[in-house]
């Protein structure tokens, strides 16, 4: 694509000199590069350096002025790359509504940029931001913007901050784990899951949780180190795996109910950065599904059903952006977890996670161990009231704990492995 878009007030702040200097080297690369810029142009001092820098550069008819635009996702549809050449922002709106229209972002560089944009799309030169701009790929980031600044994550984190000064909340429980002060919303205290919780003033499962912490504190992470909750629910495991054990979070959900709770629990605790949470389901192949509610008394008694038709989006997890090998997966999906690991064997042959399946039926723990003894996994144990079974695989990053960091329940886990094993 060679309709690059340029979005904002022409004022010193969003540094328009720079995109001259850009389009100019892109020009003498290939003559069909414009730049369409949408905003008005207030200063007249702006004016008369554009049309001169423009006559210099030789780009007249390569430089394309729109004054303000009221329908920007229409304006973004033929643009393939949204370029940001602004001295510093709070956040960067036209960038979000560009990602989101399928344009490919080319952003300089400024304070805090990395915090919120990829920085695979920043540049810090102009021979830099050419680079990226011949390369792009538009629609790529998508997903990207939608699953960070979505408007269910927005509420939430509204919602969390204008909570904030009022912790004593009917629908919300504070307790503090492992000196971290958690922060989760429960909505329904009829809900079996939420309900354990306000009782107890603590996670739910906490018993396997242990063992999720014990098997990371003892090991070597490797960088960006990921875990993946399917089925996340309201969040529970979610934020343990992201606020306790410190791993970058990919969080599925297809019930837009608990997708929204799911939300606002990763706002309460300020983990938007660390949490990626997908309104979508997963499963062996890319499809459509809709949700069957199997108790409407249990929000974790849901299942997905295959329609072609349906509202909820089926995704391969291999198919996921992951910006780190994943070491930790927790599948709990009501009878469908083969499905799940089934679009897993990139990861399962690749990064060997520590896997904690449920399955409920003996009949379907056999299929599923069947399965995984394929990719050279085996049972380490089982917790929970519904069975969740540890599969480990010998070379995984989490699976061998050192003998001088295990913990007593750690050992009796090793044990048990030992007489199961024979």
């Amino acid at each position: 694509m060679t309709d690059i878009a340029w979005v904002g007030r022409a004022e010193l702040k969003k540094n328009p000199a720079m995109f001259l200097q850009i389009l100019a080297k892109l020009k003498a690369l290939d003559p069909a590069y414009r730049l369409h810029v949408a905003g008005p142009i207030t200063e007249p001092v702006f004016t008369r350096y554009l049309n001169h820098m423009a006559t210099k550069l030789g780009l007249s008819g390569h430089l394309l002025f729109y004054g303000h635009v009221d329908d920007m996702p229409a304006w973004f549809r033929d643009k393939g790359v949204l370029l940001s050449t602004t001295l510093y922002e709070s956040f960067g709106l036209n960038i979000g509504e560009a990602m989101a229209a399928g344009a490919f972002p080319v952003i300089h560089d400024f304070p805090g940029a990395d915090e919120l944009w990829p920085r695979e799309c920043l540049f810090s030169t102009v021979d830099e931001a050419v680079e990226l701009i011949c390369g792009a790929r538009p629609g790529q980031y998508v997903d990207y913007v939608r699953e960070r600044y979505d408007a269910p994550l927005q509420f939430a984190a509204v919602d969390a901050l204008l909570a904030e000064p009022n912790r004593k909340k009917a629908d919300q429980i504070v307790f503090t784990h492992q000196g971290q002060e958690v922060f989760l919303h429960l909505p329904d205290r009829k809900d079996h899951i939420q309900k354990s919780i306000a009782l107890s003033g603590d996670f739910y499962e906490p018993e396997m949780l242990a063992d999720m912490r014990e098997r990371v504190r003892a090991s070597a992470l490797p960088e960006n180190a990921t875990a993946i909750d399917v089925g996340a629910n309201i969040g529970n495991h979610t934020v343990y795996m992201s606020r306790i054990l410190g791993l970058h979070t990919l969080a599925l959900e297809p019930s837009r109910r608990s997708y929204e709770v799911l939300c606002r629990n990763i706002a309460l605790n300020g983990l938007e950065a660390s949490v990626e949470a997908h309104l979508c389901g997963a499963g062996p192949a890319p499809g459509r599904a809709h949700v069957r509610t199997r108790d409407a008394g249990n929000w974790g008694m849901n299942q997905l059903c295959e329609d072609a038709h349906g509202e909820v989006e089926v995704r391969r997890l291999d198919d996921l952006t992951r910006t780190g090998p994943v070491v930790l997966m927790k599948v709990d999906v009501e009878g469908m977890e083969l499905d799940v690991l089934r679009g897993a064997a990139g990861i399962l042959r690749h990064d060997r996670p520590l896997l904690y399946v449920e399955a409920a039926e003996e009949a379907g723990r056999q299929r599923i161990e069947d399965f995984l003894a394929g990719f050279g996994y085996h049972i380490g144990q089982r917790f929970n009231a519904t069975p969740t079974y540890l599969f480990l695989h010998p070379e995984g990053h989490l699976s061998a704990m050192a003998r001088g960091l295990e913990t007593p329940r750690a050992q009796n886990l090793r044990r048990r492995l030992r007489r199961r094993t024979g």
